[in-house]
């Protein structure tokens, strides 16, 4: 064998080798997505499997797909760095904001990248007036819900009424905003809060006239795609891109239930962890 022949073969074994390294780097290097337990493991693998499979074909990394078993464990998982995709309301956003970055906010429905929540009473309750509901019992979806809590404690808070300290609140069974409606149909509470596009959710098995809105609530950004700040910013700008480049008709955002994703409200956002912090 040739000296060249000696030498393309030494080559050629150190190329295999930085192949075989990259390769075993490509394949360890793995960003762990998660989406906010709102609904069944399985809904949310049909509606958000497609986007993961979609990020990691444009973006050339590994998505691997990872289910917090609720919402207190979805934000000890972003917090910890063991989920460095993060899809969440923004209530859950703001306590995680910390550690992670915003790179696109969701447009969905009449209101496109916000939402409002709601209070409700029975037609016949009496409650007339914002100052009606001192003392009265509320259900509310849970103190993590967006739409079902934190909207109405800020719209309150600024009508002089403390939720916590005014009134007496308790969670809907299930943390379901179909519930909270129920509950006040029902009688079994006065008071129900809601996310404003949940209101006619039950109007099959209930008279829909025998509840009214007495108000609608602070407005909050919509649900934020955010990323780990342990990220590489490469990376997240590929992350970003994708999703802003996501066309209307794409199957995808069908799968998703959503519209196309945007450039986050840097000012929304602020509000909004000032709302949800107290600070």
């Amino acid at each position: 064998m040739g000296n060249w022949q000696k030498k393309l073969v030494v080559v050629t074994m150190a190329v295999l080798v930085l192949l075989a390294c990259a390769g075993a780097s490509k394949a360890l290097d793995s960003y762990s997505f998660a989406v906010l337990p709102r609904f069944f493991p399985v809904v949310i693998l049909e509606r958000f499997g497609p986007l993961a499979d979609y990020l990691a074909e444009q973006t050339d990394i590994d998505v691997e797909f990872v289910m917090p078993k609720n919402f207190a464990d979805h934000i000890s998982m972003v917090m910890r760095g063991k989920v460095l995709l993060s899809y969440q309301n923004p209530v859950v956003y703001a306590k995680v904001s910390r550690q992670v970055k915003p790179l696109a906010v969701a447009s969905k429905g009449r209101d496109k990248t916000r939402f409002r929540g709601i209070i409700i009473v029975r037609t016949d309750s009496g409650i007339n007036t914002i100052e009606d509901l001192k003392g009265r019992s509320v259900s509310i979806v849970s103190l993590q819900s967006a739409g079902g809590y934190i909207s109405q404690r800020d719209f309150l808070m600024k009508k002089g009424i403390d939720v916590e300290m005014d009134m007496i609140p308790s969670g809907s069974p299930g943390n379901k905003q179909e519930n909270v409606i129920l509950g006040v149909f029902s009688r079994k509470v006065d008071v129900g809060f809601i996310r404003e596009s949940a209101l006619h959710r039950v109007d099959k098995v209930i008279d829909p006239s025998k509840i009214k809105v007495l108000a609608r609530t602070t407005w909050l950004p919509n649900w934020v795609f955010a990323v780990h700040k342990s990220v590489p910013s490469s990376v997240a700008a590929r992350v970003r891109e994708a999703l802003l480049s996501l066309p209307p008709d794409s199957p995808v955002l069908k799968a998703a239930h959503l519209q196309g994703f945007v450039e986050p409200d840097q000012h929304a956002l602020s509000e909004l962890k000032k709302i949800v912090l107290r600070r």
